[in-house]
């Protein structure tokens, strides 16, 4: 199977060993094109550092309308999933010498590329990051993420013990019943356990989905549906947080 993004990704990740880094962007008013040239510059960056072996891959997704979170804040324009596929890849990734590695990518200099690198936040107002692994996920043989590819976001805040049972016994097996049905394409299931001062707190885990429908449109047997019924009062949801846009994807 192809190294893919889950998170937020989203994930698409091959593995619940691996970690998602996942910054929620906030632009400033009217810098949406100079954020994209910024991030454009980093994606032959990051491609490079993925064929080292650094990184699993990394994405950028536009969020699309949904309900606000909170009022205290502005939601996020982007997300930004960088994705590793150990702790310690991560944190091997702290000593990457990104001015060089942009120097040799664009045929720059070190002035030059050390300039362009500092001013990569100046479209940002404020970022959002959050540490996310990997729980479980269901995927289709044939999925292949490109430009245009949409996923919906599913915030939930953890009520008891059994929750991440359910959503790794119950809801993965419901998620891979539509994918073997052809109606859905990816389900991934992430446990937040870091995040910035400023982030969001509402949220225990995000589920990230690929697909038409819910991901399984038959119907449960007596027991299926009872245990399902027992997962959704495992959680609550945040309703409607709203969609992302697959931009640029490495």
């Amino acid at each position: 199977m192809k190294k893919l993004l889950i998170i937020l990704f989203i994930p698409f990740i091959v593995n619940s060993q691996q970690i998602s880094i996942m910054d929620a962007v906030v632009l400033k008013e009217g810098s949406d094109a100079d954020y994209i040239e910024v991030e454009e510059f980093w994606s032959k960056i990051h491609e490079d550092i993925i064929s080292q072996g650094k990184k699993v891959s990394w994405a950028i997704w536009k969020r699309l309308p949904g309900e606000a979170i909170t009022i205290d804040s502005k939601p996020a324009d982007y997300f930004i999933f960088n994705n590793y596929e150990s702790q310690e890849q991560y944190d091997a990734s702290r000593d990457i010498d990104y001015a060089a590695i942009a120097q040799r990518v664009h045929g720059i200099s070190k002035r030059k590329a050390e300039k362009m690198i500092d001013s990569s936040f100046d479209p940002r107002e404020t970022t959002r990051s959050y540490t996310l692994s990997i729980q479980a996920q269901a995927v289709a043989t044939d999925f292949n993420p490109s430009a245009g590819l949409v996923c919906s976001i599913s915030l939930m805040q953890q009520k008891n013990d059994d929750y991440e049972s359910f959503e790794k016994e119950v809801f993965k097996e419901q998620f891979q019943r539509g994918i073997d049905n052809g109606d859905h394409s990816f389900w991934g299931f992430t446990r937040v356990e870091e995040r910035s001062e400023n982030a969001y707190t509402q949220f225990s885990h995000i589920c990230f989905n690929i697909g038409e429908g819910g991901g399984n449109n038959s119907e449960n047997d007596f027991k299926t549906q009872k245990l399902v019924e027992l997962g959704l009062q495992s959680r609550d949801m945040i309703p409607n947080p709203g969609s992302m846009e697959l931009i640029l994807f490495k």
